[in-house]
């Protein structure tokens, strides 16, 4: 068992924030509230632009607050949609994001990688305050060993700076850190910077993008997610060994 421990500790596991660990419907679900029947589509809209708009201000190199990125992309998805939004309803739209729960089967994955020895870190687009806020909101800020923004490089996942951070922070080798995300861009961008990967789908629908590279573990639930980074770590898999895909679920 303590073999078992000691090769846990060498590993370090870093989770993407918003869709990962923390369900953002809530935010769907206050839009439909403040604009009514056009919400879905806006919703999408909003998403779909709040990323473009980040990796746009990464390859320029025009870093701004991921909060800015999202406010003028619900903007934008309004205005593109014919909507008229106040300024107190894009406040409101954006408070939401402050106000989230974590999914139902994140706590007990934390909890077992926990127990098994590893470190943990929140690993987002966002901001450090905004982060630790919502995660300690959401009742589970004291599983994770730090937080890792993308302010502390002033750029935007996937930029390989980002991850390189991440790995500075974890202080042991890219191999020896998992990247645990619900985005196939995040994950591609991680196995670019050498680090193993993890994509949740929750989603049983979404398609991983066909740029010949696969996760490491791919899996609907969070549960076994953690479960299957648990044994692969404990079983010290070599690098490129084809790790079994979890049923997704």
């Amino acid at each position: 068992m303590q073999a078992l421990r000691r090769t846990a500790m060498t590993n370090a596991i870093a989770f993407d924030v918003y869709g990962t660990l923390i369900d953002t419907q809530a935010v769907s679900s206050r839009l439909a509230e403040l604009i009514g029947d056009k919400a879905p589509a806006i919703s999408r809209a909003w998403r779909q632009k709040q990323l473009e708009y980040s990796f746009r201000r990464g390859l320029m190199r025009d870093y701004c607050d991921f909060s800015v990125c999202t406010r003028e992309a619900l903007v934008f998805a309004c205005r593109d949609a014919a909507v008229d939004i106040s300024e107190a309803a894009v406040e409101q739209a954006m408070q939401a994001y402050a106000d989230l729960d974590a999914f139902a089967d994140v706590r007990p994955g934390l909890e077992l990688l926990r127990s098994d020895g590893f470190s943990l870190y929140a690993f987002s687009n966002g901001s450090r305050q905004a982060v630790e806020r919502l995660l300690q909101r959401a009742e589970i800020g004291d599983y994770f060993t730090g937080i890792v923004s993308v302010e502390d490089v002033q750029s935007f996942k996937p930029d390989p700076q980002v991850y390189a951070h991440l790995v500075r922070v974890c202080g042991v080798p890219a191999a020896s850190v998992y990247l645990v995300s619900g985005n196939p861009f995040d994950v591609l961008g991680a196995a670019n910077a050498g680090l193993r990967t993890a994509w949740l789908r929750r989603d049983p629908n979404a398609v991983f993008d066909p740029w010949g590279v696969e996760p490491d573990i791919t899996s609907g639930s969070f549960s076994n997610i953690a479960s299957d980074i648990q044994t692969a770590c404990n079983a010290i898999v070599p690098r490129d060994s084809n790790i079994h895909n979890s049923e997704v679920g």
